[in-house]
């Protein structure tokens, strides 16, 4: 029955086995629960809500198979289900845990939710630092001029991660979320003792904490500031990744720094945290001090992590963004700040003073209309998206989706004007920066739209117009190839995601990689784990990484990936331009489709 039908993959199916076997029962309810949440968390939700089900047959399923896929009314379900040995409450020790709410996890999961929601809201609740106000009106002086804005939404998000244990800073680009970072810490360290403070900026991925080191060094260029504090924040180890951060244990999903072994630092920020998962952001928060700062940086609107949860998105949920209590306008106020509006005071909650989004865009000229279609996508509004894509404009492009027979010839002259002086430099160093300006960027790897073909139409491309030698073709050896890891290899310190560039060098073939301290190292193309060309990447790959000009390819029929996030992420990787490959109606329902994750943290937050 269900553990026979295509629906469900082998790990699925061998999960429902196993508690069909542990619990002694051969219930069609139970193994269709198990095979459920197995199946829910591999599409990254960290919990399914038995309603959502009930009484319903399961998609994708051919109509012979209807009859046996049948889920049964809400009730009942959760009756039977509690009547078994392998099904818990909340608390209870056993596989599965369905909640009073009627969603229903795997163990783990359910505990990582608990202990995301309960580290944040014991932070968050926490009595505030006492701050020396004279100090802090001085800095904000100097780090935060007038503007003509009534409320300055970047002094207030500064003012809250100073003020207490736990904060966040939500924002698409171009808000200043970087900018505002770096007149936080030299606030911080200018304050009586920030001298001594142990300050760590962490990303997900190597290549978004290499970015955060870049955009911090661009930020720091008009700070006021003393030359020391410029000093500090400009240190190489400033910025590492969060895996690095906790120390990575070889073949073991566990990390050195835990609550036992708490990580060395007194302040932490977070940045790209749409894309941290929910079982990294629970390892991370128990491997902090309950003492220590804490905050988040990151776009709510962007794709969530592609493993199980999206935490920065269910803290956004649970928030009054931008609302605060009395205590934090009296604080702000003491320090120089200016009054809040009424509208901007909060009558109370777990996650009050917590959550700053910051709303003004500061692009300029052909920039506005990438913020302006960015805007639309999230509002899932498709006329003027559409509107937005037939106005001529340097910045923006859209053209219908050719055949899969045609595709080749769309693509020929950006990747020879881009890729083609990617080949031509004189130096790793420099193909990497000319990589770093341009990319592709697919919704999907497979068919004739994805990842897969449109690499290998990229070389194709190439290999004809003479920038790659044919003899170099097959081998891949040829300088300035891109590729990008797909696999995680703990000593080579190299992680899936991780871009680099080949080079032969004296007849060995070498791979430079960036790392994120702005450096370049290398490593033996032979020893390199799995991996593939990075002409194309997937959007989801792409986070994390910005490009001067991005070309994004949507697919000719409708995929379960095409949702406004995923759309609306790949604009986002633009810095100044974005052209559009897509089919008119596959661009409708992706604006019009939004993605929403399996979770009960939002309710555990509020």
């Amino acid at each position: 029955m269900i553990l026979e039908s295509d629906a469900f993959s082998p790990i699925d199916r061998h999960f429902a086995g196993l508690m069909q076997k542990f619990s002694g029962d051969d219930s069609p309810e139970l193994v269709m629960a198990a095979a459920l949440v197995s199946r829910r968390l591999a599409e990254g939700h960290s919990c399914f809500n038995l309603d959502e089900f009930a009484e319903k047959t399961f998609p994708d399923l051919g109509a012979e198979k209807i009859s046996s896929l049948k889920f049964p009314p809400r009730d009942k379900w959760e009756k039977l289900l509690r009547a078994t040995s392998v099904v818990g409450q909340a608390g209870e020790d056993k596989p599965l845990i369905l909640d009073s709410a009627g969603r229903l996890y795997l163990h783990r999961y359910w505990r990582y939710e608990r202990l995301v929601a309960d580290e944040i809201l014991k932070r968050s609740q926490q009595p505030p630092f006492a701050l020396d106000a004279k100090a802090v009106a001085a800095s904000f002086k100097k780090s935060f001029p007038g503007t003509a804005e009534k409320i300055n939404w970047q002094k207030i998000a500064a003012f809250a991660a100073l003020r207490q244990r736990f904060s966040v800073i939500t924002g698409g680009p171009g808000t200043g979320k970087t900018w505002t970072v770096a007149r936080l810490l030299a606030l911080l360290l200018e304050q009586p003792g920030g001298e001594n403070l142990r300050i760590k900026l962490a990303a997900p991925t190597g290549k978004a904490a290499a970015r955060m080191q870049e955009a911090l060094a661009h930020s720091l260029a008009g700070l006021a500031c003393s030359e020391k504090t410029k000093t500090r924040l400009q240190a190489k180890d400033l910025t590492t990744t969060i895996h690095r951060l906790l120390g990575t244990i070889p073949n073991s999903t566990n990390f050195r720094h835990d609550a036992k072994n708490p990580l060395p630092v007194d302040v932490l920020v977070v940045d790209e945290a749409s894309m941290v998962s929910l079982a990294l952001m629970a390892k991370l928060l128990v491997a902090l001090k309950p003492d220590a700062r804490l905050m988040l940086v990151g776009d709510r609107n962007q794709l969530p992590p592609i493993d199980a949860g999206n935490v920065l998105g269910d803290l956004c949920d649970a928030a009054a963004i931008n609302g605060f209590s009395k205590n934090f306008q009296n604080d702000y106020e003491a320090c120089g700040g200016e009054m809040f509006d009424e509208e901007n005071f909060s009558s109370g909650g777990g996650l009050v003073d917590t959550v700053i989004q910051l709303r003004t865009n500061y692009r300029s000229g052909e920039m506005i209309v990438l913020n302006e279609i960015s805007l639309a996508v999230n509002e899932g509004d498709v006329g003027k998206t559409m509107d937005l894509l037939q106005q001529p404009s340097a910045a923006l492009a859209w053209q219908p989706l050719p055949s899969a027979n045609m595709i080749k010839a769309a693509l020929l002259d950006a990747v020879l004007s881009h890729y083609g002086d990617m080949l031509k430099s004189t130096s790793p160093a420099a193909a990497l920066a000319a990589l770093g300006k341009f990319r592709i960027l697919c919704a999907v790897r497979e068919g004739p739209f994805g990842t897969e073909t449109i690499n290998r139409l990229a070389g194709e491309i190439l290999a004809e117009a003479g920038f790659i030698a044919p003899d170099k073709i097959k081998s891949g050896s040829y300088a300035g190839r891109p590729l990008m890891v797909t696999a995680n290899d703990y000593a080579l310190k190299l992680f899936n995601g991780d871009t680099g560039v080949v080079w032969p060098t004296g007849g060995a073939s070498l791979v430079y990689f960036p790392d994120q301290t702005g450096n370049i190292r290398t490593v033996a193309h032979a020893r390199l784990p799995e991996h593939e060309p990075a002409f194309a990447l997937t959007i989801h790959k792409s986070q994390g990484s910005e490009f001067d000009h991005v070309l994004l390819v949507l697919p000719e029929k409708p995929n379960p990936v095409l949702t406004r996030q995923l759309f609306y992420t790949g604009l986002t990787r633009a810095r100044k331009s974005v052209s559009i490959l897509a089919p008119e109606l596959i661009l409708h329902t992706t604006i019009a489709t939004q993605l929403q994750r399996g979770s009960g943290l939002a309710d555990a937050l509020k």
